[in-house]
């Protein structure tokens, strides 16, 4: 089978396991659309991507040779004809399963790792499979800006998942197995905490302690003399734990580390607009601290022909984004009417352990009815965003659940543009995950409304519908969509001043210009959101038992390109 390589030098393995090439610009092009492969990559883009700042005079005309030739290339190395670069308006997408990128079959194999169901053994299987995908730099033979940082962004990726490997190896019993390759690996990247960690724990458990505590303290020597901070919370307590001679300070560490915890803690609401630092529990480095203020929690039930926004919701947004603006630094002010920049893109793929305080914001907020969204239902771990729903709450006072926005400051908050997001939703009733864009401005105000890309209000998660709705009018329901929204999906909108289309996995499922009556599309700046809707809905007395444990939203990354 043939196969598609961005994980080390970017080249084409055909289904006889020989190997294409070609010249830097074509191998460029190439990656610029695998990293996307299945969704529509617009021309404008790939230019920026394989030429930056500098690109020729017949851009868009030498791009189309160089598809030309990768089609060629495709054609002689996978039988699959299906495998090629298809042409759209205003951009190309390159077709492909994701098996047959190395980059996909890597991702999915850590995800499959990180389930909850996933016995040790198996988790080992998984990431060794993994980490075998990594042949050297991501994207070697590409330069340029785009590639650099997404060799960055990529290289990321695969530390975290050889820390998980050497973590999952440590848990069955290899620990001397993995010592060598740690070893390099820290030393060729001191600053990986994840990678210290796993170390230390991997020579404890080889009975080498004295090693392991040496290389906690040349790390915090390291981070005092370059950076003036301190070791993580989780490598000091893995530091005090060595010290008392525990030759097992891990044990329970690989069954928890990838996993969504089935029993968040109850996290009583503060009052909305709290200042910042939302107060983990027991320590865990993966809960994100609360930004400052609130963001809209849209405590409404955007259900099919019946979207309603409430006075409340302006004012706590109103709220809002006056405390986030009270934190900005002094040069700059809010600006209600800003615009998209020429050619801008941003990217959020969650590599870290917590969301940029200074671009994303956690919502706390109480509804009527006793639920609440808290800031502690959400949490970036392993690589992706996860937005939780928690019920049957053993306090009394209602079901607590999790949004999130990309809307402070140095954020991402736009007039028109495309936005996509990859996501997956957990199966469970008494839930409805939504994700789509809403005004950071009162509904009074000329060209308000809003666009939601996806809505799941069904317990099975298979079914999801968008809506459109404009200042004066009501929603525009799009067609209702099934399919498998527990597995991962692309969902995108594209919202021009003229029309807005909605996308699932490529395919456009909602299209304003085919509408037999105007639709009156939103001008207003917007942010992209996603959450859990807490539930019960109404007046129904909160808790309602009918909501599951615990259902979480799942995201991979977002974009937004103008």
């Amino acid at each position: 089978m043939g196969e598609l390589r961005l994980l080390g030098p970017v080249e084409v393995r055909t289904h006889d396991d020989s190997v294409l090439t070609g010249e830097p610009r074509c191998l460029a092009v190439l990656a610029a659309l695998a990293v996307d492969a299945g969704r529509v990559v617009p021309v404008a883009t790939l230019i920026d991507r394989v030429w930056g700042e500098d690109p020729p005079r017949q851009a868009a005309k030498t791009l189309g040779t160089y598809i030309t030739r990768i089609r060629r290339m495709l054609e002689q190395a996978f039988s699959d004809p299906s495998v090629t670069v298809v042409n759209h308006s205003g951009g190309y997408r390159l077709t492909t399963r994701s098996d047959q990128v190395d980059l996909f079959r890597f991702r999915d194999l850590v995800v499959q790792a990180r389930a909850l169901s996933c016995t040790p053994q198996t988790r080992v299987a998984l990431l060794r499979q993994s980490v075998v995908l990594h042949r050297g730099n991501p994207l070697t033979g590409v330069n340029g800006a785009w590639a650099t940082s997404t060799r960055e962004h990529l290289t990321g990726e695969l530390l975290t998942a050889r820390a998980e490997w050497a973590e999952a190896e440590v848990a069955v019993g290899n620990a001397t197995a993995v010592l060598a390759p740690l070893t390099t690996l820290v030393d060729t990247n001191p600053l990986v905490e994840s990678l210290v960690v796993a170390l230390v724990r991997a020579l404890v458990v080889a009975g080498r302690p004295t090693e392991a505590l040496e290389r906690c303290r040349l790390h915090q020597q390291r981070l005092a003399d370059g950076y003036g901070t301190d070791p993580s919370p989780q490598l000091m307590a893995l530091y005090e734990t060595v010290l008392r001679g525990d030759r097992q300070p891990v044990a329970a560490a690989p069954a928890t580390r990838y996993e969504v915890s089935g029993a968040w803690p109850v996290t009583e609401p503060e009052p909305a607009g709290a200042g910042a630092g939302s107060p983990s529990s027991g320590g865990s480095r993966s809960v994100i601290p609360m930004a400052v203020g609130s963001v809209p929690g849209k405590g409404h039930r955007w259900g099919r022909r019946r979207v309603m926004v409430t006075v409340a919701l302006g004012t706590a947004l109103a709220i809002t984004l006056g405390a986030a603006t009270m934190f900005r630094p002094s040069d700059r002010t809010a600006d209600t009417s800003v615009t998209a920049a020429p050619s801008f893109t941003a990217t959020e793929n969650f590599s870290g352990t917590a969301l940029a305080p200074q671009q994303w914001a956690a919502n706390q907020t109480q509804r009527e009815n006793g639920s609440s969204w808290s800031p502690g239902m959400v949490r970036v771990n392993g690589g992706e965003l996860q937005i939780n729903g928690m019920g049957r709450n053993p306090s009394g006072r209602g079901n607590v659940a999790g949004a999130v926005c990309w809307c402070l400051e140095r954020g991402v908050v736009r007039t028109y543009g495309v936005w996509e997001i990859r996501a997956k939703f957990d199966v469970g009733p008494g839930y409805a995950p939504v994700m789509g864009l809403y005004p950071d401005v009162p509904e009074e105000t000329a060209g308000w409304g809003f666009l939601t890309l996806a809505r799941l209000d069904d317990g099975e998660r298979r079914v999801m519908y968008p809506v459109v709705r404009g200042v004066g009018a009501g929603p525009v329901d799009g067609a209702a969509m099934t399919g498998d929204f527990t597995t991962w999906n692309t969902y995108s909108i594209e919202w021009r001043a003229d029309f807005v289309t909605i996308s699932l996995n490529g395919l456009v499922i909602l299209d304003t210009r085919t509408f037999s009556e105007p639709v009156t599309i939103p001008t207003v700046p917007m942010f992209l959101y996603v959450q859990m809707e807490p539930g019960p809905e109404g007046a129904i007395p909160a808790p309602n038992h009918q909501t599951p444990s615990q259902v979480t939203a799942h995201v991979d990354w977002a974009r937004y390109a103008s």
